[in-house]
């Protein structure tokens, strides 16, 4: 029979079952906000291919996000003004951009699958503290059964 672990112990335990749970929720939180830079990713992408075959001075509805669109009239179809961070935007070619914009998407996913690559691994650490402190009640209410008998 395993020695009841002491206070200290399960401590520690529900300690770590609680930083888990703390770490996984805000890795949940980063997945969300890749998740809307992806699609952010993805509507620019299809905004600059519907452009490709507009003509120029043709009126566009563009996607404002939320479902909403403004009327715009197409200027030029050659350059794209594309956000490159900290409020910074720099005139490109359309080919430059969904490049650009394409390699983003890309560094995107591949951060999303290492960050549910690490929820994996927390999510094991939780099941492993889980089943101890399982096994800690389970003895626990057996000894309690045990002294009652």
């Amino acid at each position: 029979m395993t020695e009841a672990p002491s206070e200290e112990e399960i401590g520690q335990l529900l300690q770590a079952q609680q930083q888990y749970q703390a770490e996984a929720e805000a890795i949940v939180r980063q997945l969300g906000l890749i998740q809307l830079s992806t699609e952010g990713c993805e509507k620019a992408l299809s905004t600059i291919k519907a452009m490709g075959s507009a003509e120029e001075g043709q009126e566009m509805l563009v996607s404002i996000g939320e479902g909403s669109f403004i009327r715009a009239r197409i200027e030029s179809k050659d350059k794209v003004i594309l956000g490159v961070g900290a409020g910074v935007s720099i005139e490109k070619t359309t080919s430059e951009a969904e490049e650009e914009l394409t390699a983003r998407k890309a560094q995107l996913v591949e951060g999303a699958n290492k960050l549910n690559e690490t929820l994996m691994k927390i999510d094991q650490g939780m099941a492993k503290v889980q089943s101890v402190l399982s096994e800690y009640k389970r003895g626990a209410a057996a000894g309690s059964e045990m002294v009652v008998q």
